[in-house]
């Protein structure tokens, strides 16, 4: 069986009116490299370090700023009862497990060029979503993945595409001037992301020709389009759904995983995540002296 790759590639988004969001308000603070991110003895912590906190559902961030309101770090703290069962909540409502084969909700939009894209005109074809928003790294990473999909079956009329986000059409217009998509477009849509009750970002959803879930992946990783190729013509030959279990068939990786090139060097979860994002390696699970790690195979 073809092993799944998972890994966490996290959007941070932390406020201290709207915690955990789908939607990204004013005044929200979003994490990148760059930003500073310190401990609760005032010491600064790396990226790769964060990401395992995070992962863990224990911790979240306030944010510090100045008297001018810029902000001069993240301060890390424990999470309360409630945070931790909103990060809880967030995490699975990615499990698409429980929303293959169900029927998805009636939903009616137009694209920027006014075409209608609805559940009743796409009955007997097959439709896929994208939802995204403009700073989101992992979204605008898949970008050229989602493009080739589309570039594949554009002309099959039998597939409608649609690329749907709740940023207003001005976002949206200075956006595809650095990141071209190809999907027809559908701005200032939030309800039609809480209508599929989106709270990850990217998703991206398969529906088939019964108007039901074939395929729902929330969050980025390589070779998604391979994966949304797959369901898009898997879907429209009337094959059944395949759902996996990760944890028992899939390769589960995150920032505490020891990952190793051909060359023996070891290197850190960023650097493995950048050369998996390249679509040049492959990743195999190996055992040295009774100790696991993930060798990254050029291609």
């Amino acid at each position: 069986m073809k092993r799944t790759l998972f890994f966490i590639l996290t959007a941070l988004l932390i406020s201290f009116q709207y915690g955990y969001s789908q939607e990204i308000p004013e005044g929200a603070v979003m994490i990148d490299e760059n930003t500073v991110i310190k401990d609760e003895s005032g010491n600064k912590v790396e990226m790769f370090k964060l990401m395992e906190l995070m992962n863990s559902g224990e911790w979240t961030m306030d944010p510090v700023n100045d008297e001018e309101g810029n902000l001069l770090y993240m301060q890390l703290r424990k999470a309360t009862e409630e945070e931790k069962k909103m990060m809880s909540e967030m995490t699975t409502s990615g499990n698409s497990s429980d929303l293959i084969g169900k029927s998805v909700p009636s939903f009616v939009m137009k694209d920027s060029n006014g075409n209608l894209i609805s559940a009743e005109n796409s009955k007997g074809k097959v439709v896929v979503l994208n939802f995204w928003f403009a700073a989101c790294k992992p979204c605008i990473a898949e970008i050229p993945e989602l493009n080739e999909v589309y570039e594949k079956y554009k002309n099959d009329t039998n597939v409608v595409f649609a690329s749907i986000t709740f940023e207003k059409q001005e976002k949206v217009d200075v956006f595809l001037t650095k990141h071209p998509i190809k999907y027809p477009l559908v701005s200032d849509k939030k309800e039609i992301c809480d209508l599929f009750k989106i709270s990850g970002y990217p998703t991206n959803i398969v529906i088939d020709k019964n108007g039901n879930y074939y395929d729902h992946i929330s969050g980025g990783f390589p070779q998604i389009g391979h994966q949304i190729s797959n369901s898009i013509q898997n879907a429209l030959d009337g094959k059944e759904p395949i759902v996996e279990a990760p944890p028992a068939d899939g390769i589960m990786i995150d920032p505490t995983s020891t990952f190793k090139l051909e060359n023996g060097e070891v290197i850190q979860f960023e650097k493995a995540i950048e050369l998996l994002n390249s679509n040049k390696y492959d990743i195999l699970p190996k055992k040295e002296n009774g100790k696991e790690y993930y060798l990254l195979k050029e291609k």
